[in-house]
């Protein structure tokens, strides 16, 4: 019997790096950057040092890069939902996010 593969994604993602700095609150003030995998018009996936657990909401800085002008700058201001992580090799997680909300920043 063959096994067929469920797609569990909403929309097509393209695999597009860009910078992304995690928010994650005053109880915790460090922020995180790190960069995307992947993007969709739903969410984004990318790899973290520190664990979050499925279900965590956080804020995001997604900055996206007009060529060739490295100064034209826009900036999306997310709030996300981890959806899963894995364990990966390293030590560090992969972690694939739901866009709830967002907004245009400078």
């Amino acid at each position: 019997m063959e096994a067929t593969l469920f797609e569990r994604r909403a929309g097509r993602r393209v695999a597009l790096r860009c910078q992304l700095s995690i928010l994650r609150g005053p109880q915790d003030a460090r922020d995180r950057s790190t960069t995307t995998e992947n993007l969709s018009s739903h969410g984004f996936c990318c790899v973290v040092e520190d664990a979050l657990a499925a279900g965590d909401q956080f804020a995001c800085i997604l900055r996206l890069r007009r060529r060739p002008d490295p100064p034209a700058c826009r900036a999306l201001r997310c709030e996300a939902r981890v959806v899963w992580v894995r364990l990966l090799d390293d030590g560090r997680f992969g972690i694939g996010c739901r866009i709830e909300d967002y907004n245009m920043v400078e």
